[in-house]
């Protein structure tokens, strides 16, 4: 089956800031981040070096053991106690850290238009049902983080938006296939045709998140750290050609931006307001499109809570990455440079974590320079302390399927047919 291009792939429009077109210079000539209330976190000034923050949130905490679950701390001072025994919370940099190099579950249970049987869904899109044994190839070369991205449209009935309990199930199912090997496990909202963050439709945006994520959270309040959750996918506003094709706002401008921080903070009020586990657990927060430029950064507004993260999306240098028409070559260094720079600079010194949830680069038959780009890529994040996750969409070969060729792991034969990539991402350092 001919595979469809994903909106998470941003590659329906040349106008791909939003997707990683890279940032411009250091953030010293652009505004930092905003926090609405920033009080809780700390204000350190630009730099060209990495992060100082530190992964331990005191001295005293440092010289315990991590709590082994999101065990509450009604002070504040990162000590929490289990069974009697202090031991130390974990901050959004201590789970960053432990995320190390991660992969994502593309085309898959994002996928849509099924409209007989949706619960296939996950197979409609041409990759094979996902199975433990893919999990437990992904830990044993070396990955940690899954990202779990979920498409609910097709899965929910009603006003109150109630989600088909065969779906739910097949979620979590998977999610304990990654969880079972101690991996993270990204679950998301991917692919929802309501989520347009316009201030004509921000209402019906806000219903369905808030009603979506009172269920998806309700579901998965009993795990512990290693289930992260993440708000939105690459909101953005709808734009269509002459030819009704959506070309897409890639861009965006303050309107958008706004409205995407107040989506950002009624999904994360909704979380927390299922309580247990969900008052304390790490979520990431996109801006517009989750783009990873100074324009759409700068539009980020963060409300005060200390277990965020920013989530973002960079296929960087587009020409090369993600653009069939451009270059094979991967020369253009500076681009990351200056994207990761930007990004520490903008939160990373202001102690927010940042999650690169998807990246890749498409076969133009050039492995040599996709081999390079990795370890480029890979090695600037680190840099930074951020880990990064690849967009595998299962496609391997054919350039006419009008789908990115990001295959990474063969998820029939469970085995790696381009092994000197995979090496690429795992030794960068």
């Amino acid at each position: 089956m001919r595979l469809l291009r994903l909106l998470g792939f941003c590659a329906t429009s040349v106008l791909l800031i939003g997707c990683g077109g890279g940032g411009g210079g250091g953030s010293s000539s652009t505004p930092p981040v905003t926090v609405a209330s920033s009080s809780s976190l700390s204000s350190s000034s630009s730099s060209s070096s990495s992060s100082s923050v530190e992964s331990s949130s005191s001295s005293t905490t440092a010289t315990l053991a991590f709590c082994a679950n999101l065990t509450s701390d009604p002070d504040g001072d990162g000590v929490g106690s289990e069974d009697g025994t202090s031991c130390q919370m974990r901050t959004g940099f201590d789970i960053t850290s432990e995320m190390g190099v991660g992969w994502n579950l593309g085309n898959t249970m994002d996928a849509t238009g099924n409209i007989s049987n949706p619960i296939n869904d996950e197979t409609y899109w041409g990759n094979p049902k996902t199975t433990k044994t893919n999990m437990d190839t992904l830990k044993v070369a070396g990955f940690n983080t899954l990202r779990l991205p979920v498409s609910w449209d097709d899965h929910f009935t009603g006003s109150e938006y109630t989600i088909d309990k065969a779906w739910m199930d097949r979620v979590e199912e998977i999610a304990n296939y990654a969880l079972d090997n101690n991996m993270y496990v990204i679950i998301n909202i991917h692919h929802n045709n309501w989520v347009e963050p316009s201030l004509a439709n921000e209402a019906n945006s806000k219903d369905h998140l808030v009603k979506l994520w009172k269920q998806i959270a309700e579901r998965f309040e009993p795990y512990d750290h290693h289930v992260i959750f993440e708000t939105m996918n690459e909101p953005r506003v709808v734009v269509r050609d002459g030819a009704g094709s959506d070309v897409g706002d890639w861009n965006g401008k303050q309107e958008y931006f706004d409205v995407v921080n107040r989506l950002n903070v009624a999904a994360l009020d909704a979380i927390r307001a299922t309580g247990g586990n969900n008052a304390k657990r790490l979520v990431m927060l996109p801006g517009y499109v989750a783009g990873s430029s100074d324009l759409q950064l700068n539009g980020i507004v963060l409300p005060n809570d200390k277990m965020i993260a920013v989530s973002t999306h960079a296929y960087s240098p587009y020409s090369f990455a993600l653009d069939q028409k451009g270059t094979d070559k991967f020369t253009d260094t500076k681009t990351l440079d200056d994207m990761f720079l930007s990004i520490n600079n903008k939160f990373i010194l202001k102690g927010i974590p940042v999650v690169m949830g998807e990246w890749a680069s498409t076969n133009k038959n050039n492995l040599a320079e996709r081999i390079k780009h990795a370890q480029y890529y890979v090695k600037a994040a680190k840099k930074y302390g951020i880990p990064t996750v690849w967009w595998d969409n299962g496609n391997f070969s054919d350039p006419a399927s009008s789908s990115d060729i990001m295959g990474l792991l063969d998820r029939r034969k469970n085995s790696w047919p381009i092994p000197t990539l995979l090496d690429a991402i795992m030794s960068a350092k």
